[in-house]
């Protein structure tokens, strides 16, 4: 399918090995993290009203919005930093860490500065209830000095996978995910407090998390025999690069994460009972999307490291190695949820209005993971590759789809909804391979290593 038929070369066992040894501790500590969420879903979830759950959602999917705007400083590390391991080029590792970093601090205490606009912004443009909003502006003013430290956290774990240590972000997201739901659980049952609880709750366990973070990279710092310092002659070419690469994973972001947040809002205009039972079944889309992340991680630390010593049969080899797995994962996952759904939304909620119709428009959410599988995979591919513009070009694809999609079906209402959401995933999913495809086919992969 390339010019040299790159794209025939079939992977290796040990291929197959490399990536399962760094995936699977990845796959671990990503889904403690929805798991979290789902905690947090079944605690507001057997409160008496629902509004507990709607502002938990509401303020959850505005924070995810901030901070995943963000999600540029995982990403542009990660991608860079394993090129950057795979050359060998220490001294580009230690700029590689603390570049980013000093740009996360900066970025976490800017977020905190404007609370008293982007909050209440954020809290109307949703179209929630008033009840709900109040909720959800408290949680919020509460979560919202975590952001240095989410951010700094963000990079500290992009630098790990970069170096192809796939056991620090296990340890790192498990401790501080289980201790978040230790919190939570504290606040709300052991306190008798509400959705406020969980922000407390979560506001720790985020600050628990940074220091662990810190602790994980120092460990391989010694190894790098560099000085602890800003190198300023080496600043502009890398600023330039980051910059360049970022700009595109930013707005990126913000498509994508525009699109979710949309998909929230309009479930809030229906209700607060459709925005908790939306909420609940996107839990589990949130679920499978970092269970096939894990591969994704995987696949950019493994590439970038490939590309970085221009090793083009092995990247081949190692792409065609995670599809493999990556449409496994998700055709078990459409499988499961399909038998399943009952059982997991029960275990969610016992708020029968919720429950009805989280039950009604299950059929919606089977069909997402096998749906979705090739834009998790390239976007893994893509970042491991510094190719951070055809990523770009997905979301918006599926963006400029998902808006005349819901004009269109708005009329079914919830239903009209769903359908406009597969439809979003669907055009991500084909733009991101046929991105692959056209990069493989210009063997455009190397032009960033």
């Amino acid at each position: 399918m390339g010019k040299t038929g790159q794209l025939t070369y079939a992977p290796q066992a040990k291929h197959m090995l490399q990536l399962w040894h760094l995936a699977w501790p990845l796959i671990i500590s990503n889904i403690s993290v929805p798991l979290l969420g789902l905690v947090d879903a079944a605690i507001m979830g057997h409160l008496d009203e629902a509004s507990y759950l709607g502002a938990v959602a509401l303020g959850g999917a505005l924070l995810t919005f901030i901070y995943w705007a963000f999600g540029f400083l995982r990403m542009g590390t990660v991608g860079l930093t394993a090129q950057a391991h795979g050359a060998g080029n220490n001294p580009r590792l230690m700029q590689l860490l603390l570049m980013p970093g000093a740009f996360a601090l900066a970025i976490g205490v800017a977020i905190m500065a404007l609370q008293n606009w982007l909050i209440p912004l954020g809290v109307s443009l949703m179209g929630a209830s008033t009840e709900v909003s109040a909720l959800a502006q408290e949680y919020l003013t509460i979560r919202i000095y975590s952001a240095p430290a989410v951010l700094i956290t963000y990079v500290c774990l992009g630098w790990l996978l970069g170096r192809q240590d796939s056991r620090s972000p296990l340890v790192l997201l498990v401790v501080t995910n289980v201790s978040n739901i230790g919190f939570n659980l504290l606040f709300v049952i052991g306190f008798d407090m509400t959705s406020a609880g969980v922000a407390w709750g979560s506001l720790l366990a985020d600050y628990c998390g940074l220091m662990l973070a810190l602790f994980l990279v120092w460990r391989h710092v010694p190894a790098l025999n560099q000085t602890f310092h800003l190198d300023w002659d080496a600043f502009a070419p890398l600023a330039n690069q980051l910059m360049r690469l970022n700009s595109y994973l930013f707005v990126r972001t913000l498509m994508l994460l525009f699109a979710f947040a949309f998909i929230t809002s309009q479930s809030a205009r229906m209700g607060d009972s459709v925005l908790a039972a939306n909420t609940l079944l996107l839990q589990y889309v949130t679920l499978l999307a970092y269970a096939l992340d894990g591969f994704a991680f995987a696949i950019e630390a493994a590439c970038g490291e490939a590309l970085g010593a221009r090793k083009r049969r092995r990247f081949y080899q190692l792409c065609n190695a995670a599809a493999i797995y990556s449409l496994i994962v998700s055709a078990v996952a459409t499988v499961l949820f399909g038998l399943l759904s009952d059982v997991f939304i029960n275990m969610l909620t016992t708020i029968e209005s919720v429950r009805d119709i989280a039950s009604d428009h299950a059929v919606w959410v089977m069909w997402v993971p096998i749906i979705s599988v090739w834009s998790y995979l390239c976007d893994g591919i893509f970042v491991g590759a510094a190719q951070a513009q055809a990523m770009f070009y997905s979301v918006l694809a599926s963006l400029i789809t998902l808006l005349p999609l819901w004009y269109l079906l708005e009329p079914w209402g919830n239903s009209g909804l769903w359908w406009a959401f597969l439809g979003f995933c669907g055009v991500r999913a084909l733009a991101s391979l046929a991105g692959y495809l056209w990069l493989s086919y210009k063997q455009a992969w190397f032009i960033n290593t």
